[in-house]
């Protein structure tokens, strides 16, 4: 148990350390953060601290710097949440709050707006919600030979895709053609979309069902890729403005997961519950990320959990302001998307 002096002293060699990158000593403690206390009754509690495994020195001559058992001790015991600015919660709901033509591109932009406010790297899941439904399609002749098949579903995806027009499909049949597959498809999901729709449709469209197997397959793919879970990336090379990972071998490493979907996936996933989850060096699940810090919390679509969004950045980042943007991105999200699927 720490008493309130080392507690006052840890935190300030952790926010220094934040700040600057460079080991800490007792004189900067006693000039910059707590007064009225000599730098050698400082240097005397900073030497309890590394006893305790609280902090570390690099070198015999230098400062101390935080361990993993410092960090973690900071962020559960004397970390404050930094509130949001007025000015910041306006640009992210600006950002947000917009339109889409795909979800996987929209996500895709989301992590472009974290690694940019925070300068580290941005990991996300896709929405895992299964519940793209077809809201409309619509058929255009493009000539003699094509025709364009446009897809909207409720999650606000457009697909335009071209096709090969069947000889004996006239101009005036994509009318007709439009109207019964949109009868017969317009609501479904991609499970709804049977054997026995398959034949109601083809029942109806009568001479010109030659034209419905592309069509199928092409809905089908669009609506399951667009249903399907991704791991999305953005600032992969903010983790190398730092100086302690700008060296060759670490940047390899990095690189390296940073390519691995199903190592990231890993890491998203085991962090799948409502509240945010800091992992400090060691207690990452993966060896070569022991030198960082993961920050994670879960968006919503309605009242179930559908993705997870976070940053990895050094052991020394800004846990406070980070873990205030990354709640309130997920709280944002939530509500735009429960609108979007729950309409």
């Amino acid at each position: 148990m720490l008493d309130e002096r080392k507690k006052r002293i840890l935190q300030a060699v952790i926010d220094d350390y934040i700040n600057t990158g460079e080991p800490v000593g007792s004189r900067t403690i006693a000039k910059k953060y707590i007064f009225g206390i000599s730098s050698a009754t400082i240097r005397n509690e900073m030497s309890d601290l590394e006893e305790m495994g609280y902090l570390e020195q690099p070198h015999t001559s230098a400062g101390r710097v935080p361990s993993d058992k410092g960090y973690r001790y900071y962020v559960d015991e004397l970390m404050k949440v930094t509130r949001l600015s007025p000015q910041e919660v306006e640009f992210i709901r600006s950002q947000l709050d917009v339109k889409f033509s795909e979800i996987n591109e929209y996500m895709e932009n989301i992590a472009k707006i974290i690694s940019n406010l925070t300068n580290y790297t941005a990991v996300l899941s896709t929405p895992n919600v299964k519940k793209s439904y077809i809201k409309h399609l619509q058929l255009l002749p493009v000539d003699s030979k094509k025709y364009i098949l446009i897809l909207v579903t409720n999650t606000g995806l457009v697909k335009d895709i071209l096709l090969d027009k069947p000889e004996n499909i006239d101009s005036k049949d994509f009318i007709y053609i439009t109207n019964v597959l949109n009868q017969k498809l317009s609501g479904l999901k991609l499970e709804d979309i049977d054997e026995n729709t398959v034949l109601d449709i083809e029942n109806s469209l009568g001479k010109n069902r030659t034209i419905l197997s592309p069509i199928i397959d092409n809905v089908l793919r669009t609506i399951s890729a667009a249903d399907s879970t991704e791991v999305v990336l953005s600032g992969i090379k903010n983790m190398f403005d730092f100086p302690e990972f700008n060296d060759v071998l670490k940047a390899k490493i990095f690189l390296h997961i940073f390519e691995q979907k199903d190592m990231l996936r890993k890491i998203i996933n085991s962090s799948m519950h409502d509240h945010i989850t800091i992992r400090i060096g060691t207690e990452n699940p993966i060896e070569d990320l022991k030198e960082c810090s993961i920050i994670l919390s879960t968006y919503r679509i309605g009242d179930s959990i559908a993705g997870s969004i976070g940053i990895i950045g050094p052991k020394r980042l800004k846990y406070s302001q980070t873990v205030s943007l990354i709640d309130y991105i997920c709280d944002t999200l939530s509500d735009i998307l429960t609108r979007l699927f729950t309409e």
